[in-house]
């Protein structure tokens, strides 16, 4: 599959349209100079061909399961992949992955070896102790902020030298002709007069700020009507549409599941939530910024170094309903104030956290790793 002429780079990945740090990698991958990189993706889950581009070289590791002694079967697949397409670049993402995945590629001594951090992974003493290990075997981590730095730094005891920041970016031309407004209302069996929030993130747990949300929408329903589209499918759907119907809002959650129509659904929507216990830099927010929305965000993790509140969002304590309420009610009475947070955080996605930014700091970084690890070729 690889052309020697070429620098091969393998990705390692398991792509979901709802996992926002796969698809950065994606990203990340697709924007790699043709002319100078052979790109191919070690895919971790099946199924999952149709999210690459269709020119893609592919390597399927068939692990529908990820736990316990699958890893070992894993790093020794690594292993031998690694070998067979003299492999002279690995860029891993997610933490156990990324730790077998540069275990095989120090021991096959693939001379450079990228890792992409894009949250605050909790590192416990056994955690620390392993990034740092790896840390030494590493040439690069990315990471998508400078607090994600911070933690990595602090935590995982990684040299500052070897640690760079490289923003989340986002498609800002797939959010500017959308499908109309009514028209998607209407599929959706919604009124064109109703007041809709939306939260898109996989539900998989409650990190993700689901049960505050609909605990703010029954604070606020009697006065100030509001509809909420869940967008992302996950184990805990059932257990979050019982939690809905408890608090009495049941009727007023929809629950999409996994949707491609994102910019759609976006324009559907009147106020963007995320209200996370814990995040890096969130990629829905900044598509629901790209989109021009009114976005409502914990201040957690990066996002306050992408909010700037009252100026392009509005940032509030974790796990506190009562001030997601407050904060919703406040940019439903007052659609000016809406409106003018939306436009500037179109704008300041635009200007900071584009595809073509992306592309550009993840070329030049790739320049300097692969003339320091493989000297300058071609």
């Amino acid at each position: 599959m690889a052309s020697k002429d070429k620098i091969t780079v393998l990705f390692i990945i398991k792509p979901e349209p709802t996992a926002g740090a796969e698809m950065v990698l994606l990203q990340s991958a697709r924007r790699l100079s043709p002319e100078r990189y052979q790109v191919i993706f070690g895919l971790l889950t099946p199924d999952a061909e149709h999210l690459l581009p269709a020119d893609a070289g592919v390597i399927n590791f068939n692990m529908p399961v990820l736990n316990g002694w699958v890893w070992l079967k894993f790093f020794f697949k690594l292993c031998v992949a690694l070998r067979r397409l003299q492999v002279d670049v690995i860029h891993v993402n997610s933490y156990v992955p990324g730790n077998y995945a540069r275990l095989a590629a120090a021991a096959m001594r693939v001379p450079v070896i990228i890792d992409h951090w894009h949250g605050f992974t909790r590192l416990n003493f056994k955690r620390r102790l392993i990034c740092r290990l790896l840390s030494a075997f590493t040439d690069l981590s990315l990471v998508v902020s400078p607090g994600v730095r911070d933690y990595l730094i602090g935590q995982g005891a990684v040299n500052p030298g070897r640690v760079r920041v490289v923003a989340n970016g986002v498609d800002v031309g797939r959010f500017q002709q959308p499908r109309p407004r009514k028209e998607v209302r209407r599929e959706l069996g919604l009124a064109p007069e109703t007041k809709v929030v939306g939260l898109v993130a996989r539900l998989d747990h409650w990190g993700k700020g689901h049960r505050e949300l609909f605990g703010a929408m029954a604070q606020i329903q009697e006065r100030r009507p509001v509809h909420a589209l869940i967008v992302g499918g996950g184990r805990r759907q059932g257990e979050m549409a019982e939690v809905a119907a408890g608090l009495g809002i049941g009727g007023a959650v929809h629950f999409l599941g996994n949707r491609r129509d994102i910019p759609d659904l976006l324009n559907a929507m009147d106020i963007f939530v995320l209200p996370s216990h814990s995040e890096g830099v969130s990629l829905a927010l900044l598509e629901a910024m790209a989109a021009g929305l009114p976005v409502i965000a914990s201040a957690v993790g990066g996002l306050p170094e992408v909010i700037a509140a009252g100026v392009n969002g509005v940032l509030i304590p974790p796990r506190d309903p009562g001030a997601l309420a407050a904060a919703l009610a406040r940019l439903l009475a007052e659609p000016d104030l809406a409106r003018r947070l939306g436009d500037q955080a179109r704008r300041d996605v635009e200007a900071h956290y584009s595809l073509d930014r992306l592309g550009r700091e993840i070329n030049e970084i790739y320049e300097e790793l692969v003339k320091k690890g493989l000297g300058v070729r071609g």
